[in-house]
């Protein structure tokens, strides 16, 4: 679910206490994309939530998390709001759930 050479990078760029804010925020504002993802119908507004997702996701660590936004985002401009989509933004909460509560137990940890 996440790259920890990522978060130990970011630990070693910034400190560890700065770290640790930094994912809280991280977390906190991606739980709010996620859910704007979610229940937004425009696709537009779900492919900028997929941008910015993606983009802090890789920032984070959150490979897989940031993969999924990414195709989202692409299938969203390709194709709009299709059935595919729909099932990748499934996806994506899923695993933002799973990549929320890791790194919630990694900041935990130090």
């Amino acid at each position: 679910m996440i790259d920890t050479s990522v978060i130990e990078q970011l630990k070693y760029d910034v400190g560890d206490s700065t770290a640790i804010e930094l994912i809280s925020v991280f977390v906190d504002e991606s739980k709010k994309l996620v859910a704007q993802m979610l229940f937004s119908t425009d696709a537009a507004e779900i492919e900028l939530c997929a941008h910015s997702l993606k983009s802090s996701g890789y920032s984070f660590g959150a490979t897989r998390l940031a993969q999924t936004c990414q195709l989202i985002e692409q299938q969203v401009k390709v194709n709009g709001l299709n059935t595919e989509v729909v099932t990748l933004l499934k996806l994506a909460d899923a695993q933002s759930k799973k990549t929320f509560e890791h790194m919630r137990e990694l900041t935990q940890n130090h």
